[in-house]
């Protein structure tokens, strides 16, 4: 029997991302390394293949397509360097254009409400976001009623309580701190883009990281106007608006005379990378960016997370100086989820499987840092919302190996992964019967006890898992 299969289905998707999927010769490291994979219907390497032959009604009625966590290991690890989320990402716009129901229902829903908010105001509505795909996922039948009412609503009115979610949406596009108008003496300026996470889920990444720059000689400054840099919801949907909307924050840092960017946020940092290095290789979209920002970026600007600001361009010395109360006796494990280093091509990680720079860090500051498997293992976050079992199986294996080996706090640089492993480390606990009582803390929150600040003044009282009553008994607070 002849084998006989159709290219105008891998021509779509080259024309679409520009990813020749007859690269692949079907080697599985994608597979292998994928954490998602056992919840798909298509693995990787069998989706590419499928591609390959043809197959689109296959691929495109896939669960495989909205599961994808872009963790951006399988492209770290392709031999050919294929870039597959991309691939993922233009098999859902091409699923959407021709009509195609979705798998995964409340996936493209997500999307919807969460780019509603963006466009109305400018940046993520977190409550509006829960509300509408709540409404929708109970009208389609997809909600799960005993979740949402027994652990989602008491987990929304404790945020609340905390001012981490804010009931009302962003009603000005203006910065929330003030920008200085001179420089302060002595003090590295640079542009601060927070994201929409650290005026609202993550105001406690963002209190301790404004309340260390006074101590390690940095002035952070916050562009008026700035706006979401768009994360999942617009790459999974529209490629020219994921470029455009990093590039008007960037138009902005540009206008107020400052070329370096600190982004605290993960999803922000390789979004802002990705529209940086889309526009300088596509000429075409170079084209349309240009025509609706109105903005070419300099050669001259710089991108960076804000862990490789502190660790590089402040240096580790000059934080080990500023170290007043050394955290002696804490163990942790820091987590650095995928994409403050993956993929190494756009982040310029040089270790991008095994990250030391946030463990050099917390070193500096007195704490034991620990080896472990989960560095840089992804904890589902983007799936959060609408694959809560999906995201309990990844981020209790993170839990789990914390706790193996010896953790008493788990470190971290993304305002998702935190939220993730903190706010649901309860009903994780509850799922797989077990008790981790693991602070995640933000490095920036570390950094802040050892320069002898107030645990309040870092946002410590925020978080569902206290880190108090370890703190105390370390003798680490007053």
């Amino acid at each position: 029997m002849a084998i006989t299969y159709r290219d105008d289905l891998a021509r779509q998707v080259q024309e679409a991302c520009g990813e020749n999927v007859y690269l692949c010769y079907q080697c599985k490291k994608c597979t292998a390394g994928c954490p998602v994979a056992d919840h798909f219907d298509l693995t990787p390497h069998r989706l590419l293949r499928a591609v390959q032959l043809g197959q689109k009604e296959m691929v495109l009625r896939s669960r495989t397509i909205w599961l994808c966590a872009a963790c951006e290991a399988c492209s770290t690890r392709c031999p050919q360097g294929m870039d597959l989320p991309r691939i993922m990402d233009a098999l859902k716009i091409m699923a959407a254009h021709e009509g195609v129901e979705p798998a995964v229902r409340p996936v493209p829903a997500f999307y919807a409400a969460a780019l509603r908010g963006i466009k109305l105001f400018g940046r993520m509505y977190e409550a509006g976001l829960m509300g509408e795909l709540y409404l929708r996922m109970a009208l389609s039948g997809d909600l799960d009623r005993g979740q949402f009412f027994n652990r989602d609503v008491p987990l929304a009115l404790r945020m609340l309580k905390t001012g981490k979610l804010k009931p009302l949406p962003p009603l000005t596009r203006r910065a929330k701190h003030r920008r200085k108008t001179t420089p302060a003496p002595g003090r590295q300026r640079v542009a601060y883009y927070p994201g929409c996470s650290l005026h609202g889920t993550a105001i406690e990444y963002d209190m301790s990281t404004r309340a260390i720059a006074d101590k390690i000689g940095l002035e952070l400054v916050e562009p008026n106007g700035w706006v979401c840099c768009g994360t999942t919801p617009t790459h999974s949907t529209d490629h020219l608006l994921s470029t455009v909307m990093p590039l008007k924050s960037l138009a902005l840092i540009e206008q107020s005379g400052l070329s370096y960017v600190t982004v605290p946020c993960p999803s922000c940092f390789i979004r802002f990378r990705t529209a940086l290095h889309d526009v300088t290789s596509d000429p075409q979209l170079r084209e349309q960016v240009v025509a609706a920002t109105k903005y070419t970026p300099s050669p001259e600007l710089t991108v960076d997370h804000l862990l490789t600001t502190i660790t590089e361009r402040v240096g580790i010395e000059a934080v080990a100086a500023a170290v007043t109360r050394p955290l002696e006796g804490l163990k942790v494990v820091c987590y650095y989820g995928c994409v403050i280093t993956r993929p190494p091509e756009l982040t310029g990680a040089t270790e991008y499987e095994y990250p030391m720079n946030m463990d050099h860090l917390v070193q500096a500051l007195g704490t034991e840092s620990l080896d472990w498997s989960y560095k840089t293992e992804c904890c589902g976050v983007s799936l959060v919302f609408t694959q809560l079992p999906i995201v309990m199986d990844m981020s209790h294996k993170v839990l789990d190996n914390a706790k193996e080996v010896g953790a008493q706090a788990i470190v971290v640089a993304c305002p998702l992964c935190q939220a993730n492993l903190d706010m649901r480390q309860r009903q994780i606990g509850e799922q797989y019967g077990r008790t981790y009582n693991l602070p995640i803390l933000y490095f920036t929150q570390l950094m802040g006890l050892a320069f002898g600040l107030e645990p309040a003044a870092l946002g410590l009282d925020k978080h569902c898992v206290s880190a108090e009553p370890l703190l105390h008994s370390l003798l680490l607070v007053p």
